[in-house]
């Protein structure tokens, strides 16, 4: 409940010519430990056309493709060399650069791409209203799932991503060919994934394990701050849910007891009113009770119980098969049977599809204490919702 993120759109965008884009993108819902994503699309055209079709309100995870993209595959990731950057591009100013270093075995592979290029594209994304969070280069976030995925031996291509597969089933080599046709069959676990949907799957496995994981990106500042103020924002959200969800706790456990001291205090009014005096006075306090009795009712002094109890005690031990539509208090009334008995009632019209239910709640009702008698007064079907409509009589 107070994850950070429960859906993300992952966003795979290929630079083509002539100012061209193909966009597959996915919404990836988070359900327990189970990912999702319902459906797919791909977009083809110029990026009017891709950012027309992408969905809003959703946090963005990217990958940037194609043209402008380089990939560079060498060896010595567990070596003592840590500057990778330039031995795979000796002659190049980093500086001017994004990079992204992605790790498998003794493999490591850089990619890089034009701050300019990216900063525009990042830069559209935001300002038609989606939030990047995680900005990758190529299919090689997919090295987040690889144990997940069982591929073919040899190797597979899945939207233009090719990638090479040794032995041992460990990735051999990468590369990006446009055009290339898909080849190998894909599975995520034990579900058959599709390769439009490989590098949204993994775009999204990492944003969700972001904190249990090393995720594969670009070193993006901008894009890096921005995900770093939403996790703060999430995190102040979550002490706010709690610090709400403690508070109705408190005020539950505040009715609960005043409830059960209201319960207490009518008891104690019926312990009251049956206490005796001395024989000397008991005649006179008798008359005396009768007396306040009397007044007390024409003050409306409803029998000694509160509204807020006799609704509890009728709602907490009605069936959930019945719906109740109106509750009526009437006022203080003669029993005919005893005149020196003021009794009042309560009026409930509800509907229900279950007579059974009716007589069960009817039978609850006589056993409470402070309920006089309980009376059925109609009982008919509904013509237009085939339900069963009755009327109750509560006296008290």
């Amino acid at each position: 409940m107070f994850e950070p993120f429960e859906q993300i759109l992952a966003i795979e965008i290929a630079l083509l010519q002539n100012e061209t884009y193909r966009c597959t993108y996915a919404v990836i819902t988070r359900k327990g430990d189970r990912i999702d994503a319902a459906e797919h699309h791909t977009v083809e055209g110029t990026l009017v056309k891709v950012l027309e079709r992408l969905p809003r309100k959703f946090p963005v995870a990217l990958a940037l493709s194609g043209k402008g993209i380089i990939h560079k595959q060498i060896k010595g990731s567990g070596t003592e060399n840590k500057d990778f950057f330039r031995t795979a591009f000796p002659s190049v100013e980093r500086k001017d650069f994004y990079v992204q270093e992605a790790f498998s075995n003794d493999l490591v592979w850089l990619s890089i791409i034009r701050q300019a290029l990216a900063d525009d594209m990042v830069g559209k994304l935001q300002t038609a209203g989606l939030q990047v969070y995680a900005l990758s280069l190529g299919a090689l976030s997919v090295i987040s799932i690889w144990e997940l995925l069982s591929v073919p031996g040899g190797g597979f291509t899945a939207n233009g991503h090719q990638f090479d597969v040794d032995e041992t089933g460990a990735i051999a080599g990468y590369r990006y060919a446009e055009g290339t046709e898909d080849a190998g069959n894909l599975k995520l676990g034990d579900t058959k994934l599709k390769p439009a949907l490989l590098v949204p799957y993994a775009l999204a496995f990492q944003l969700f394990l972001h904190d249990k994981l090393s995720v594969i990106k670009a070193n993006d500042t901008q894009v890096d701050n921005r995900f770093k103020d939403f996790l703060e924002q999430s995190k102040l959200k979550k002490a706010a849910g709690i610090f709400v969800f403690a508070l109705l706790g408190l005020l539950l456990i505040s009715f609960l007891t005043l409830t059960h001291y209201n319960a207490e205090n009518a008891k104690l009014n019926e312990q009251v009113g049956a206490m005796t005096a001395t024989a000397d006075q008991s005649d006179l306090l008798k008359k005396e009770i009768t007396e306040q009795k009397i007044l007390l009712n024409k003050l409306g002094w409803n029998g000694g119980y509160s509204y807020a109890f006799l609704l509890n005690e009728i709602g907490s031990s009605k069936p959930k098969a019945l719906t109740l539509n109106e509750v009526i208090f009437d006022q203080l009334k003669e029993d005919p049977k005893d005149a020196k008995d003021l009794l009042a009632s309560i009026k409930i019209a509800g509907e229900t599809a279950n007579l059974t239910a009716v007589n069960n709640w009817i039978f609850l009702l006589k056993e409470k204490k402070w309920a006089k008698e309980v009376k059925l007064l109609r009982y008919q079907q509904d013509t237009e919702s085939q339900n069963f409509q009755f009327n109750l009589l509560i006296q008290y």
